[in-house]
């Protein structure tokens, strides 16, 4: 039986995501891997530009994905034959476009030698399973991982830098609470149905409020419920 803190922690939680839903506009021109997947349901080209996107925008992740696509072919052989300078050329306004070269070659010849150029080979494995074998390839953290199995339709919620803030300032989770634990808390509070939207709703109150350095409390849409508001003021 659920103890009386965590009634609390999830009658809070469902406020928090009513509000979010009522107050921000999430645009699928907002998160590259959802534009992506609009347009294909091939997880290879989401899981590339979810790569693209670590540690840049997902308007400049979007342009290396096109500017890609166009000029080498988001294709696992195609890749893996392509000259390293020809992908870093087209990915280069993604920033560390070596590092990400080197990566997406990488996995493309993982994908080809290991899974015959089928990335649904690992996707089809039981969830865990496909979870722990999407993490061995290049690049691939449990966030990337995460992100490319919830827009395939799969019960997980991933952990960016700004849900990992929202959900600590909200005491969603831990103030110390890593990867994992976040969330392993948000699937507990939340209902499957509702994983896809937590990190894009969550993401975006980061952006638009709950900024690193400075958040705009006073004009918070959950201030009322946020207990890191209460004690900054």
């Amino acid at each position: 039986m659920a103890s009386t803190l965590e009634r609390c922690k999830k009658f809070r939680a469902r406020r928090v995501l009513k509000i979010l839903r009522e107050r921000l506009t999430v645009r699928d021109e907002d998160f590259a891997a959802v534009l992506v997947a609009r347009e294909t349901r091939d997880p290879f080209r989401i899981l590339v530009v979810t790569i693209l996107s670590q540690s840049c925008t997902d308007i400049a992740a979007m342009r290396a994905y096109k500017a890609l696509d166009q000029q080498v072919g988001i294709i696992p052989s195609k890749l893996r034959k392509a000259n390293s300078r020809a992908i870093e050329q087209a990915i280069r306004v993604a920033g560390l476009h070596r590092q990400k070269s080197k990566a997406i070659k990488s996995l493309s010849q993982i994908i080809c030698d290991r899974y015959s150029g089928n990335i649904n080979q690992i996707i089809d494995l039981p969830f865990e399973s496909a979870r722990e074998k999407l993490q061995e390839l290049p690049k691939v953290g449990p966030k990337t991982a995460d992100v490319l199995l919830s827009i395939l339709g799969l019960p997980t919620i991933s952990v960016d830098t700004h849900v990992e803030r929202v959900s600590k300032r909200l005491e969603l989770t831990g103030s110390r609470s890593k990867y994992e634990q976040i969330r392993s808390d948000l699937m507990h509070l939340f209902n499957k149905k509702e994983y896809p939207i937590i990190p894009l709703l969550f993401m975006a109150h980061g952006r638009n409020y709950c900024k690193a350095r400075r958040p705009l409390c006073p004009t918070c849409p959950v201030e009322n419920w946020c207990h890191y508001s209460m004690k900054s003021t």
